[in-house]
């Protein structure tokens, strides 16, 4: 099995989309993850883009709007988006928090049929905010819908239980079997972002990251996936802490974010 590296350009917005792919090139990543309610172009020509830097594509969708069918009508636009421009993986922010479980199973069966129908995989990300914001939540989601696929976001649920989810290891395990994709990012007990995980300080949230995502690998190479992505997501201030009054980050991300890289592919073991 192939673990696939991918890149945000998250928090380099600002650089236009040629330079921002030229700059994951660089870095060796395998693939650029987008969001893809922020692009301007047509799907053509990011898939263009993208795939004459030899880069694989991961796209980003969010639900939006005031009501469940209009976050299934956006859900539905930027899937087709995402297809049209090559996605190996289907990334979603899906629904709202507050939502009940009915609005939200009509979005989640959708992306089922669309993964189907598509063959390309659909991930629904465990994300504050969302319908799998929570570890309780999620489980009674992957419970009623066994072909439902998470994005492991782990890191949102320390926050959210303020624990680092040793308590709810059987919800873990559902959670670890269903995830097609990861966003790599070490959250804590009071925040989804530790400032720098090189400092030693963060050291034991690390590791437990590091031994969720051992078992999202060893998952999928047990049941034969070809391939699973992975990419590392710390993200700019204000999710980056910041020094008071100048604001100023107390790390570089996308450094961090290539130093998450270079870890994983030394501390992941795939046989």
């Amino acid at each position: 099995m192939r673990i696939i590296y991918g890149k945000t350009n998250w928090e380099c917005k600002e650089l236009a989309l040629e330079d921002y792919l030229d700059r994951v090139v660089a870095n060796g990543f395998d693939a650029a993850e987008l969001y893809i309610p922020l692009l301007e172009i047509p799907a053509g020509e990011v898939r263009a883009l993208v795939e004459s830097r030899g880069l694989l594509f991961i796209g980003d969708v969010a639900t939006e709007g005031d009501s469940p069918q209009k976050h299934l009508e956006c859900f539905n636009r930027f899937a087709e988006y995402a297809l049209e421009a090559g996605s190996i993986v289907i990334n979603s922010h899906t629904s709202r928090d507050f939502f009940s479980f009915e609005d939200t199973a009509r979005i989640f069966e959708r992306g089922i049929e669309l993964a189907s129908d598509s063959g390309i995989p659909v991930a629904h990300e465990t994300h504050r905010s969302r319908a799998l914001y929570n570890a309780i939540d999620t489980r009674r989601y992957l419970e009623a819908f066994p072909e439902l696929r998470i994005n492991a976001d782990f890191s949102h649920w320390f926050n959210v239980h303020e624990t680092d989810l040793r308590d709810q290891q059987d919800i873990l395990d559902l959670a670890v079997n269903r995830a097609i994709h990861v966003h790599a990012r070490v959250g804590h007990e009071q925040g989804p972002q530790v400032n720098d995980p090189r400092a030693p300080e963060w050291s034991q949230h690390v590791g437990r990251h590091l031994d969720l995502w051992q078992a999202i690998v060893s998952a999928r190479q047990a049941d034969g996936s070809e391939f699973l992505t992975i990419t590392p997501e710390f993200g700019p201030a204000p999710y980056m802490p910041a020094a008071p009054h100048t604001q100023v980050p107390l790390a570089d991300c996308w450094e961090v974010n290539v130093y998450m890289r270079d870890l994983l592919r030394r501390e992941l073991s795939v046989g």
